[in-house]
């Protein structure tokens, strides 16, 4: 142990209590609060883990894998299975529309802490965003979230060594017992990835902001948006395949257009839902058309489409505000949702 008036560790040639003595106490004092947050974090994520794992989340479990993963192959997966416990735990819809984290809050608020409740509210309302690095200071990076224009910091020095000023990343923070912290990895990417990302990402929130009453609200229940970016980027294979399936459906749309005219429920749905979701919404609406008699408006029929391709997919969406988007009335859209409904439970 250094003595107060022994000579600094650093070599400066001053005595610790004149050099680096108030630097250390410092960062023993962080070290401290972030081992703290890192252990209720840890032991929140337990208890929900354990949770979510009931028999009767079995089906959700698998549904969540299946909209999570992008390939079938093990190998390349469990790359990304810490991205995927949290968008499990965080971010999924479920069949009762909640996620497991509202769950778990809901059956065991009497039992929970004030720390663990503050935790489970903080992440329940964090997201994945785009973030440029400002600043390093000894106990807090600033950063700037390049999507929602505003700046904001993380203090975990655990994470900090390993962050450079200018350098752009995926990232999702969430403020832990008094600690702003990164959850899960933080993934590098370039300035040409970064512009292609944000400008996909306001591409789609434009065509959806009358869903959503923000970006942030978007961005809250959107994360598998980042998601599959981020097993792009992670592992390329993933970018080759997708784009083989790309140049696929690009092959197969051609031969329909040259075969037939695009009719208007088609051609509504590829102008106003978002990609991740259009090849799912327009599979529906080919099984529907071809087995069903079709009568009513184009736009009733394309909002019902999108509402039961959201609602299958878990996303919170209301009836009111995809209806508002094709100019049709709720009514309208509920009855046709039905239908289409009623055929796909058969």
């Amino acid at each position: 142990m250094v003595g107060r008036n022994d000579l600094c560790p650093c070599n400066s040639g001053k005595k610790y209590k004149k050099c680096c003595l108030n630097k250390d106490k410092k960062n023993s004092m962080l070290k401290q609060k972030a081992d703290f947050s890192q252990k209720h974090d840890i032991s929140v994520t337990q208890k929900l883990y354990a949770y979510s794992r009931k028999d009767k989340f079995y089906d959700e479990y698998m549904n969540a894998q299946h909209k999570f993963y992008i390939v079938d192959d093990k190998e390349i997966n469990s790359k990304f299975n810490s991205f995927f416990n949290t968008y499990y735990l965080q971010d999924y819809i479920t069949n009762e529309n909640k996620t497991i984290a509202i769950s778990f809050f809901e059956e065991n608020k009497n039992k929970l802490n004030v720390i663990e409740k503050n935790i489970l509210k903080s992440k329940l309302k964090s997201y994945i965003t785009i973030y440029k690095i400002l600043n390093i200071e000894e106990d807090k990076a600033v950063l700037k979230d390049l999507i929602l224009d505003k700046e904001t910091y993380v203090e975990d020095i655990n994470v900090l060594k390993d962050l450079k000023v200018g350098e752009v990343v995926i990232g999702r923070t969430a403020n832990i017992v008094e600690v702003n912290k990164f959850i899960d990895t933080v993934l590098s990417i370039s300035e040409k990835i970064k512009d292609v990302i944000i400008a996909d990402i306001k591409n789609i929130y434009e065509k959806n902001k009358d869903v959503y009453k923000s970006m942030e609200t978007f961005l809250i229940y959107n994360t598998n948006i980042f998601y599959k970016y981020i097993q792009q980027l992670i592992d390329p294979k993933i970018g080759e395949y997708l784009k083989e399936k790309n140049i696929e459906k690009q092959s197969d749309t051609k031969k329909i257009n040259d075969s037939q005219e695009e009719c208007g429920v088609e051609k509504l749905i590829t102008e106003n839902i978002e990609d991740a979701y259009k090849e799912v919404a327009l599979t529906i609406w080919e099984e529907y058309k071809n087995n069903n008699e079709v009568k009513g408006t184009e736009n009733g029929w394309a909002s019902a489409v999108e509402y039961h391709t959201k609602k299958e997919d878990g996303i919170n969406v209301t009836q009111s505000a995809i209806a508002k988007k094709y100019k049709v009335s709720p009514s309208t859209l509920g009855k046709r949702y039905k239908e289409i409904k009623l055929i796909h439970q058969i």
